[in-house]
């Protein structure tokens, strides 16, 4: 007879690990106080760093500049930096800082004590993750391979801040790229309606270089648009950073443009308005399921829309709310088309901050930096730090269940 979750949950049928225990505490679980007693929990400073090279393709950003590096030095830790050929900031400036640099890849072997700082997912790799990792791990909306890793990192007990969970007492972020993921994602919606109305296809379009800085974009999507006129843009989730930022863009090149907020966006008529428009420019970061924005169906009917610039880019999440793609495109494949009966191109990039990589990068790093400096000082009890951990406590908790139910059903 198989047993269901709620009759394990109580009970927390399988070993913890002592950082996992520290959760348990947190969560007031009755025996924790004993367990902690009989295996007590060392608290360890935080004094080492590793910024690791990032693998993801066209990726150049850093979440640390070596300004930033040499006060961290200055302070009495140590700052570890793999050499990387893609790197906004180059190897020699970390050096200059005071750096240690070591070969990409190093961050799998150094001490258990260094704290690995990155930006974007970890490869997909089998080996168990034990350090403290600090990253946007897109991990806890059903995302493809989430799974995995979230194991990989139980496994191995290790510990994932993930950048995206930090926030404040009023859950709001303390550190993101929004403003500029935005103003890039608005950007590339402009120019691949742009490149629709010279007849170019999707597929003619198969590289996006970095820009040197915010005018050469600006330069660029006028250049475009002096060439088909003005479109007709609306965007949704205005009111958050990321609409904020497509807004900026759309101002400074003096194209109109609707906004719909969390209001606007709830009413009947969305579908309806949306259509009306040549560019949806979709900027709205979800938690939980909603009604669709738009869906295959709505695309079949008469339409003038005919780009999709997805800035909040998550089409295999659970709560992806325009699903009628399932993959997002790339830096060397910036635009897809689906077959609609109509054109109809989607552009949905995961890293658009990368194409203005230093002024993006100075941005989160300034952002990131005061909360950075608490961590090392292991001072972290009711930070965003703490907030974040709790998260990937309760998602590890949630795998190791799962895994228990699976085997109990076996």
């Amino acid at each position: 007879m198989g047993i269901k979750y709620a009759q394990l949950k109580p009970c927390y049928p399988f070993p913890l690990s002592f950082s996992q225990l520290a959760y348990v505490k947190m969560t007031r679980f009755p025996l924790a106080p004993l367990l902690l007693s009989r295996f007590p929990i060392k608290l360890i400073m935080i004094k080492s760093i590793l910024l690791r090279h990032e693998t993801k393709p066209f990726e150049e950003r850093s979440p640390l500049t070596p300004k930033q590096a040499q006060i961290l030095i200055e302070e009495g830790h140590k700052i570890y930096v793999e050499k990387s050929p893609t790197r906004v900031f180059k190897d020699e400036e970390f050096q200059r800082a005071g750096c240690h640099l070591l070969e990409a890849g190093s961050w799998k072997t150094s001490p258990l004590d260094t704290i690995i700082l990155g930006l974007k997912e970890l490869e997909d790799e089998d080996f168990d993750l034990s350090h403290r990792h600090i990253y946007f791990a897109h991990l806890y909306k059903g995302q493809d391979g989430a799974h995995k890793t979230l194991e990989r990192f139980r496994n191995g007990d290790g510990k994932l801040y993930d950048l995206e969970y930090l926030v404040d007492e009023n859950k709001k972020r303390v550190a993101a790229f929004g403003i500029w993921a935005g103003f890039v994602g608005a950007a590339l919606g402009i120019e691949l309606w742009c490149r629709q109305q010279l007849g170019e296809t999707a597929n003619d379009w198969n590289n996006v270089e970095t820009y040197k800085n915010e005018d050469d974009l600006i330069k660029s999507q006028e250049k475009w648009l002096s060439k088909v006129g003005s479109p007709r843009v609306i965007v949704i989730g205005a009111n958050g950073r990321c609409g904020r930022g497509a807004k900026d863009l759309l101002n400074k090149l003096n194209v109109s443009a609707t906004y719909f907020g969390r209001k606007e966006t709830k009413s009947e008529n969305l579908q309806r308005e949306i259509l009306k428009h040549d560019i949806l420019i979709n900027t709205v970061l979800m938690t939980s399921k909603t009604k669709p924005f738009l869906t295959a169906e709505n695309l079949k009917s008469e339409r003038r829309l005919s780009v999709l610039s997805d800035v909040s880019c998550d089409p295999t999440g659970e709560f992806n709310p325009l699903p009628f793609y399932s993959q997002c495109t790339t830096m060397d494949q910036p635009a897809i088309s689906i077959d609609t009966g109509k054109r109809f191109d989607i552009t949905a990039i995961d890293h658009l901050p990368s194409l203005l990589p230093r002024e993006s990068s100075e941005d989160f790093a300034d952002q990131l930096f005061p909360h950075l400096r608490t961590l090392l000082s292991g001072k972290i009890s009711n930070s965003p730090w703490e907030r974040s951990l709790e998260l990937f406590y309760k998602n590890i908790f949630k795998t190791q269940s799962s895994l228990i139910v699976k085997e109990i059903y076996q």
